[in-house]
């Protein structure tokens, strides 16, 4: 919203410029869209200075986690930053193998309280509903890459110094200072076996599809603009017209038709002298 002080600047401007330019654009000064197309670019990039914080975030929280992640026992196998299962475009922050089971890993650089009431995650008093959902279908995905009967277990790990210690329905919550305590802490449900045969498979079923390179895209043919082939066929169809052609062809074409349609016998073909008696009487018609 413009302030008192933009409308008595903008009114200024107007008045200083020659007459011709006022009469010339009315309503506006000089320089004024100019101004409009720099404020939009500022806009576009405070917003993507904005998700980039936000991405280096994500990828700060992911660290702190992988860190925590080395206090693993040696039993156990700690793989990070997968493709999700059936969604190439998603990723798997962590995923965890051990004689305790097969762990996705989401890790969670949130800011402000996070505790869970009646099974359900807050956020400064905020229901994250949708974040129990996500690491839900992680699990579920990954589920269908393992080759044991031992469902895979959801973890969202949050990067602070004081543990957490909850459940939000299938979904283990805890922090960077307790994840490697609640993962060992889990029965043992696979054998040394098992757990290399789960690794195995999640490397293999986790693996990315590389993108096709710009410049093989740029390869494909375009297709032809339509309404420059629109522009030809008219010209070549008045062509057609101004020369008689058109008439001729009509009659050749429907001579031609009527001849598949009909069975008629076939007549031999031409001599030499019918066809140049033939050309002949075709350049005197043109003469005509």
């Amino acid at each position: 919203m413009r302030t008192a002080a933009s409308w008595r600047i903008r009114l200024r401007a107007a008045v200083s410029l020659p007459r011709v330019v006022r009469r010339g654009v009315v309503g506006m000064t000089a320089g004024e869209s100019a101004y409009d197309v720099a404020r939009r670019q500022r806009e576009k990039a405070e917003r993507l200075q904005k998700s980039a914080a936000l991405w280096e975030q994500g990828a700060e929280g992911e660290v702190a986690v992988a860190r925590a992640l080395e206090a693993l026992p040696e039993a156990w196998v700690a793989l990070h930053d997968l493709a999700w299962p059936g969604r190439q475009r998603a990723n798997l922050d962590h995923v965890v193998v051990g004689p305790g089971g097969v762990f996705v890993v989401d890790a969670k650089n949130w800011s402000g309280r996070i505790e869970v009431r009646d099974q359900v995650l807050m956020q400064n008093g905020r229901k994250r509903e949708s974040t129990i959902t996500s690491a839900g279908e992680a699990a579920i995905a990954l589920q269908a890459v393992v080759p044991t009967p031992t469902s895979c277990t959801s973890v969202l790990c949050f990067v602070r110094d004081e543990p957490l210690s909850e459940w939000s329905r299938d979904v283990m919550i805890c922090s960077t200072q307790n994840l490697t305590e609640m993962l060992t802490s889990r029965p043992a449900v696979l054998s040394p076996d098992d757990v290399q045969a789960c690794v195995e498979a999640v490397r293999v079923g986790t693996v990315r599809t590389p993108a096709a390179p710009r410049a093989q895209r740029a390869a494909r043919p375009r297709k032809r603009s339509r309404p420059v082939a629109a522009l030809v066929g008219a010209l070549v169809l008045l062509a057609a017209i101004g020369s008689g052609s058109l008439t001729k062809a009509s009659e050749w074409f429907s001579e031609q038709f009527v001849s598949t349609i009909v069975d008629t016998p076939s007549e031999p073909a031409p001599t030499k002298d019918a066809k140049h008696n033939k050309q002949r009487r075709e350049r005197q018609d043109k003469q005509r």
